[in-house]
């Protein structure tokens, strides 16, 4: 995916645990996207005050490449549990990230979303990869609103990639869209680690155990009659039992609760199990999960028996034992007993274990970005302006950050030699740019081609060099390919344009500039609008569309119509040509042309305009945009 040097995404976790609470799938995922040399920004649960005076705040460094980071919200705090955040509310925690983005130099983004309250958060950054991590069957929760509901299908529906990490909770997300099945895993060097001496071996008699949450899907029931056909045996539960009453269980004198134990020590207590057990009870929820604890479990050696949890029949025999109802799985305790220390048997449990670590997660993760991060060739054409090429490639170098750019810079003769100067400077150590050196002007058309005859990208960009990008452009231009397949050719909105891409906006100089453009552009996330024509001072298109249409038209010269000449043969083609309202290109206008005068420019116009209509009849002028135009939001798939 990253065959050039720009730097590696950064990853924001967007949380349904603070990274302090017990160590789970999300805190692990990050760890392993950490190892591999991604930053991760992993936001708490709950909020900084309006009147903090930081926008956010740096909680911890836990790991190497790892921050936990506190946003500030206005207003009263929202439990990110029941409620959505409310305009205001989600402004400012936009704003808060931007200003993290801004200081830490984060470009390009996956966000890792956990719950539907972060979506409106997620889904308006610029340039930022949305994975839902569907985790769990949400309505198998006591706990939750339906409202919350009604916001995940949303968030299906909007996320760029949806994860799922049960087979059953998968054909479930299915039904409303293509999903990628992830399992759980575990850190297998964590739980291998035994101890000198059983330090936790609380008993002296044999031990069953379970470690993790207590709610209301533990099957207290199961337990108290485990515990009472197995009188000489110890049942040893650790976690928090908020959820669930356990008083039936605690009455008996073999059973004990030790409450939560830091994930850091938990090994020493899980080596002192003999038979591990996961008595949840058969519900929609318990259904639809993929329980850690099994794995971990296994990584110690020890034997497993679970209630007739479809992701638990996935393990073998003999190192996962089913329980089909409460005898059963009874008999099954006393199966696993009679094998929990057989070498051959310990052995194989760990060799499994060893397959399911988060590391290969990861890399089905990786797999799964492939498709998202296509390899794009931006091609800018230069011929003289030294100050306004500097400029764009300054914000190029700034705002762009994809992972897998080809950027090819074209002069076309420029008699300024400063200029092929610059450029040939901000090529070397650059690996990804490529250098197009012509003898002589092509034209507009004619340069052009040449940059993209030595084009390698599924995307190509026509960028001129009288443009300035914003964060995450060519990520955000992607994403309207993505999710409606019949585009073919996508122009962003401008300041300065002679057609419907110009909008209303102002500032003074390139910061202010990034400023406003984001608030324009957040606030109109996957909108496009139709046209006939994008001009073609930034333009993304398919190679499916440069491979069926073919070249510029150098009979323009110069320049001037070769973009509504190539808009028609692309609309000609079948493909639809679109506007994307959340992408923003600063752009001067005809820096170039402008500097042949306005007597020979209108020369220019007028015979390009009859070349134009030799081939295509009357050219219907452009017009700027109606502000009650109506907009599309493409179909949210993938």
């Amino acid at each position: 995916m990253n065959d050039s040097p720009m730097k590696p995404y950064d990853v924001f976790v967007f949380p349904v645990i603070d990274w302090t609470f017990r160590h789970q799938r999300p805190q692990q995922l990050a760890l392993e996207l950490a190892r591999r040399g991604h930053r991760i920004f992993y936001l708490t649960v709950d909020f900084a005050p309006a009147d903090t005076a930081r926008p956010y705040l740096f909680w911890d460094q836990p790991e190497e490449n790892v921050f936990v980071v506190q946003l500030r919200c206005p207003g009263e705090a929202p439990s990110i549990y029941k409620q959505m955040p409310s305009p205001e509310q989600a402004g400012a925690l936009l704003d808060a990230i931007d200003a993290l983005r801004c200081n830490c130099g984060v470009g390009t983004t996956v966000s890792i979303v956990d719950l539907p309250f972060w979506r409106p958060i997620a889904m308006a950054m610029q340039g930022n990869l949305v994975v839902y991590d569907c985790m769990d069957y949400h309505p198998g929760f006591l706990n939750n609103e339906s409202s919350m509901l009604v916001e995940e299908d949303r968030l299906i529906h909007e996320a760029d990639l949806v994860l799922t990490t049960a087979a059953g909770l998968s054909d479930i997300v299915g039904r409303l869209r293509e999903n990628t099945l992830i399992r759980n895993a575990c850190d297998v060097t964590h739980f291998l680690r035994r101890p000198e001496r059983p330090v936790r071996r609380l008993s002296e008699r044999p031990v069953v155990g379970y470690f993790g949450a207590i709610d209301h899907w533990f099957d207290v029931n199961l337990l108290v009659a485990s515990a009472r056909a197995y009188p000489d045996w110890d049942f040893i539960l650790i976690g928090n039992s908020h959820g669930s009453d356990i008083s039936p269980a605690r009455a008996l004198p073999n059973v004990r609760f030790l409450g939560e134990i830091p994930y850091a020590i938990l090994p020493e207590y899980a080596h002192g199990f003999d038979v591990c057990i996961i008595p949840f009870e058969i519900t929609e929820l318990t259904l639809n999960t993929n329980p850690v604890k099994m794995y971990e479990y296994l990584a110690t050696g020890r034997p497993m028996v679970g209630t007739a949890m479809p992701e638990i029949r996935i393990g073998r025999d003999g190192l996962v034992f089913v329980g089909e109802d409460h005898a059963d799985f009874i008999a099954k305790l006393g199966q696993a007993m009679a094998v929990h220390d057989d070498p051959r048997l310990v052995e194989e449990r760990v060799a499994y274990a060893r397959a399911q670590t988060w590391g290969a997660r990861i890399a089905q993760f990786d797999e799964a970005l492939v498709p998202f991060f296509p390899k794009v060739s931006v091609v800018v054409l230069v011929y003289n302006g030294l100050e306004l090429t500097r400029r764009c490639l300054d914000s190029i170098a700034a705002n762009s950050h994809y992972p897998n750019l080809e950027l090819i810079l074209v002069d076309n003769a420029s008699p300024q030699t400063e200029v092929r100067d610059l450029l040939v400077a901000f090529a070397k150590d650059r690996p990804w740019v490529k250098l197009v050196l012509n003898d002589r002007n092509l034209g507009f058309s004619g340069g052009n081609n040449a940059g993209l005859r030595v084009a390698t990208g599924d995307y190509m960009v026509l960028l001129n060099n009288d443009t300035q990008v914003t964060r995450g452009w060519i990520f955000d231009m992607l994403r309207h390919f993505r999710r409606d397949p019949g585009i073919g050719m996508v122009g962003p909105v401008t300041n300065n344009i002679g057609n419907e891409a110009r909008i209303e906006i102002a500032y003074d100089g390139h910061e202010a500039m990034c400023a406003a453009s984001r608030l324009y552009v957040e606030a109109r996330r996957g909108r496009t609008m139709p046209s006939d024509t994008v001009a073609f001072f930034c333009v993304m298109f398919s190679r499916a569309v440069f491979e069926g249409v073919g070249e510029l038209d150098e009979i323009f010269g110069i320049g001037m119509f070769e973009d509504d000449d190539y808009c028609r043969r692309t609309r000609d083609a079948g493909f639809k040509v679109v506007i994307a309202d959340d992408v923003f290109i600063h752009h001067e206008l005809s820096a170039s042309l402008n500097a042949l005068g306005l007597e020979r420019r209108q020369k220019l116009f007028e015979e390009n305009k009859r070349l134009y209509e030799q081939k295509w009849g009357a050219w219907t002028p452009h017009k700027y945009r109606d502000p009650e135009a109506p907009q599309t939001v493409p179909a949210q798939t993938v």
